[in-house]
């Protein structure tokens, strides 16, 4: 997969300089939250799942810029490069999975539960089997986990061809500690096949 992820960029000509993004910030967001919010999912009471596509990493791309003030050539590539392994393919979807524990003091004592969690989460596609969630081995730590993970699930053509059909589907996880499962609505269907579609457009 890593090959594919490569080859597959946000185009530098798609990122704007920092004078023009300012300019044009409120529009970008406002597109950018949309396309989040059709592909957000709570999995359980401390956890989502947003499904990443190219126009809300683009945003990230160009908020970074913002934050650090970043218009050298070589450093705005790094970004693009970075943020671009954010990217779905053809045959790969990808997210970010966010876990939020508001209460500070308990806070470490949870993400030490969920060690082992790259192995308990799962796309289960009705009718065409399971996807098993390939985790960023860089985010793992054997005594905690970080509260920001980086997902992706694999899907074969028989899979893929369920999903265009209507088929329902649904985010698992059985660990023990964060046991739990989403449906994911028709329009995040709609949208995550809209992204397998355009991935390497």
């Amino acid at each position: 997969m890593s090959t594919e992820r490569r080859t597959n960029l946000i185009p530098r000509s798609e990122i704007l300089d920092l004078g023009e993004y300012e300019r044009n910030r409120d529009s970008i967001r406002a597109g950018a939250m949309r396309a989040r919010t059709m592909r957000r999912l709570e999995l359980g009471p401390n956890a989502t799942v947003a499904f990443e596509n190219r126009e809300t990493v683009r945003y990230q791309i160009q908020e970074m810029l913002r934050a650090e003030r970043i218009a050298k050539e070589a450093e705005v590539q790094h970004e693009i490069e970075t943020y671009s392994d954010l990217l779905p393919t053809s045959d790969t979807l990808s997210a970010t999975l966010m876990f939020e524990f508001p209460d500070e003091q308990t806070r470490a004592v949870h993400l030490r539960d969920l060690v082992g969690f790259e192995d308990h989460l799962r796309l289960e596609i009705n009718g065409a089997g399971t996807s098993k969630a390939w985790f960023d081995r860089r985010q793992l730590d054997a005594d905690r986990i970080s509260a920001v993970q980086f997902v992706r699930f694999a899907l074969d053509e028989r899979q893929r061809r369920a999903l265009e059909s209507g088929a329902t589907a649904r985010l698992t996880s059985d660990h023990p500690k964060y046991a739990c499962s989403v449906d994911l609505p028709e329009q995040t269907r709609r949208g995550i096949l809209a992204d397998l579609g355009t991935a390497d457009g």
